[in-house]
């Protein structure tokens, strides 16, 4: 009797485990649970009670580590009938968030995992970003913000081809579930779009090492107006041109204000004969100022006011926001 009693003691006590657990291995995941499940509650040192104690565990290999990201423990479950890994983070910051990669579907198939109320258009954006000669992507990220203090942060990247359209292969669709009190990803907003008139510009050509000549130029009184077209994601604090290319590799500000952003090119004169070697953007968001800066190499540029085969041109204009869905009639 004794001995049957210590069983069902010993059976109570595994049941208590088990049940503690949140997610199992080999298991379909419940999405909504994810999304909605409070991170806030547990350390990464309680693993075993998100993920339970079967895992894989980082091996140390820091390409295994995405961004701000220093450790992670994973299982494998199953979704749709289709198995994947669920990673638990552990950020930098402390905090703990989920992440799943999938791959082999199209974005509007892995985008129909995430039940379509956790999809809402103000916090959703898509565009197609063309780099010309090196092909298209597709991007797209939405996130949604729960009452239990998570965030979702989903997005699809597909390469598409001369027609737009894109192999399975070349997808990748990720699902995040972060703290809304991490500092990694803030909610997705919309494409702003601006739309600048080009006022006037200047060149500058060096004399010698203490002067600059300044040729001033105006638009006002050319046949057609130049303008430029600008999308600004705030985001991801990032500027995109006309093709939704992103503009610039060091960000000096960008906030609700200013957007200040630079780029700088390498130059190898052996390479190339004509290259701009530097540009810098600075656009007012209180009052619409635009300004543009950019430096260009010519080899031709051989005078005596381009002794460096550089000239610096300037740019000074008017931006106004646009409905990005605009049309002409």
């Amino acid at each position: 009797m004794k001995k049957l009693f210590s069983i069902i003691i010993l059976c109570l006590l595994w049941f208590s485990n088990i049940k503690a657990q949140e997610f199992y291995p080999n298991k379909e995941l419940d999405i909504d649970k994810l999304i909605n499940f409070d991170l806030n509650k547990y350390k990464f040192t309680e693993y075993k009670d998100i993920i339970g104690n079967n895992v894989r565990s980082w091996n140390g290999n820091p390409e295994e580590l995405s961004q701000n990201v220093k450790d992670w423990k994973a299982i494998n479950v199953k979704i749709n009938d289709e198995e994947y890994e669920l990673r638990l983070n552990h950020f930098k910051t402390g905090e703990i968030g989920f992440f799943i990669l999938i791959r082999g579907l199209s974005c509007e198939t892995a985008k129909s995992i995430i039940p379509i109320k956790y999809i809402k258009k103000e916090n959703s954006l898509a565009y197609t970003s063309d780099w010309d000669e090196f092909g298209k992507l597709y991007i797209e990220k939405f996130s949604y913000d729960t009452n239990k203090n998570t965030r979702l942060f989903s997005g699809c990247i597909a390469m598409l081809n001369e027609s737009n359209i894109g192999s399975v292969e070349d997808v990748t669709f990720s699902i995040n579930i972060f703290s809304q009190n991490s500092p990694n990803v803030p909610p997705v907003v919309p494409l702003k779009m601006i739309r600048c008139d080009i006022l006037q510009y200047k060149n500058k050509y060096k004399l010698d090492s203490n002067n600059l000549r300044t040729m001033n130029y105006t638009f006002k009184d050319m046949p057609q107006k130049v303008t430029r077209d600008y999308y600004i994601s705030d985001s991801e604090d990032e500027l995109l041109n006309g093709k939704f290319r992103e503009i610039g590799n060091k960000t000096i500000r960008f906030d609700r204000d200013l957007i200040h952003i630079e780029q700088t090119y390498e130059l190898d004169k052996t390479k190339v004969d004509r290259l701009f070697t530097y540009e810098e953007y600075k656009i007012d968001r209180i009052n619409g100022d635009f300004f543009f800066n950019k430096r260009e190499y010519d080899k031709e540029y051989t005078s005596i006011l381009t002794p460096n085969n550089e000239i610096e041109l300037q740019y000074k204009g008017k931006c106004e926001k646009k409905d990005i869905n605009e049309r002409a009639f």
